[in-house]
């Protein structure tokens, strides 16, 4: 029986670790809200349609990545973060909380839908997982958010009800392009553990950036050369994007992604390239930075599935080699203390057991009996 001085001590622990923890989620809740803050600020900075949307919602990454890795009560970091975001862009305090709460109903939504289908953090290790985040919560949870946040931005008087579409369109691609950019990269950065990189996959990885950086800047950075056509080449791109998904893991192939998504968007934004001048600009780069995006995450997922299948099948034969060799010199072992009449009858009753059916039906070829084997056993 415990006594009293145990147990005020077993709950004075308990009490100090409980507030250890909540401090702890205090922090991190203050660090999300600071950093929806900032980046929403950021991407508002860049709105394409009204003070209060942007083509590139940085935020909505964070959030998901927020809810997949720390849980559901990181949200209100998520709403502290786009309620202050709001109203410093002229929204009223009433409708600010509205869309607050949309980007924390749609980071929520996204998360439950990511953990229960396509296995939480583990969503970009797998090709079906990987599309399953795709579509829930870069496309699905979006297009709820979308509708709710374009009524309650018509209701404010930022858009009439003729222009409920173009504002649709414009918030559901800029937390879409958010989410698959942001959060992929964040969760395999803060959630996984990673190998360092040897020597030679350190220069590599520099190469990789230094030629992806330069293609980009051909095409998405102000004029350079003349001989660049007006179409761009953005082919260009497309070799780099392939190679960390096929050279590396998911983590470096996402963080290729976002540096060709930034070079897009900022180029786009600031009249340079072939989608600044395109009708619709900048949702036709975001969907061209998307598309880039979500390939690249589902080659590099198949990347990654095809090795740990490989690992597996490896293990598994040299697991059954390293057995059978050990069951090979145990019976070895044993045949050599026994005279060779007994040897046969062991042999006889061994095999019969291990394959589950009578030694003179395994012997059969052709529905004969093999006279070699049985010469040998028998």
């Amino acid at each position: 029986m415990s006594s009293p001085n145990v147990l005020r001590h077993n709950h004075s622990l308990e009490d100090k670790l409980g507030l250890s923890a909540a401090a702890g989620n205090l922090g991190i809740i203050a660090i999300i809200a600071i950093s929806c803050f900032v980046t929403g600020r950021l991407a508002l900075q860049l709105a394409a349609t009204g003070p209060a949307m942007s083509a590139v919602w940085l935020p909505a990454g964070i959030s998901l990545a927020a809810i997949l890795l720390r849980g559901n009560r990181m949200w209100p970091g998520i709403f502290i973060g786009a309620f202050l975001a709001n109203v410093m862009a002229g929204v009223h305090i009433p409708f600010s909380m509205g869309i607050a709460a949309c980007n924390t109903l749609e980071a929520l939504l996204a998360g439950y839908f990511v953990n229960k289908f396509a296995h939480g953090i583990s969503a970009f290790n797998n090709p079906k997982d990987c599309l399953r985040f795709i579509f829930f919560a870069g496309m699905f949870t979006t297009a709820l958010c979308a509708t709710l946040g374009a009524c309650i931005l018509c209701m404010d008087g930022f858009g009439s009800g003729t222009e409920f579409g173009p504002l649709w369109g414009v918030w559901w691609f800029g937390d879409m392009l958010g989410i698959l950019l942001l959060t992929p990269f964040l969760v395999l950065l803060l959630g996984h553990k990673h190998h360092s990189l040897s020597l030679i996959e350190f220069f590599e990885v520099t190469a990789l950036l230094a030629g992806l950086s330069f293609a980009c800047v051909l095409n998405f950075g102000p004029p350079l050369v003349s001989w660049i056509p007006r179409s761009g080449l953005y082919y260009l791109c497309v070799p780099f994007v392939v190679w960390s998904a096929i050279r590396f893991c998911p983590l470096e192939a996402s963080g290729t992604a976002l540096v060709l998504g930034g070079f897009t968007m900022w180029g786009s934004l600031h009249g340079y390239g072939l989608f600044a001048h395109a009708i619709g600009a900048p949702l036709i780069g975001a969907g061209y930075v998307a598309v880039i995006a979500a390939t690249s995450s589902v080659i590099a997922a198949t990347i990654a599935q095809q090795k740990k299948d490989l690992e597996d099948v490896l293990g598994a034969y040299y697991g059954l080699s390293e057995k059978y060799e050990r069951e090979s010199r145990c019976w070895e072992i044993r045949l050599n203390l026994i005279s060779p009449d007994k040897q046969k009858r062991v042999l006889r009753v061994s095999l019969s057991t291990c394959y589950g059916w009578s030694l003179t039906n395994r012997l059969k070829v052709g529905g004969k009996l093999n006279g070699g084997w049985l010469h040998f056993l028998i």
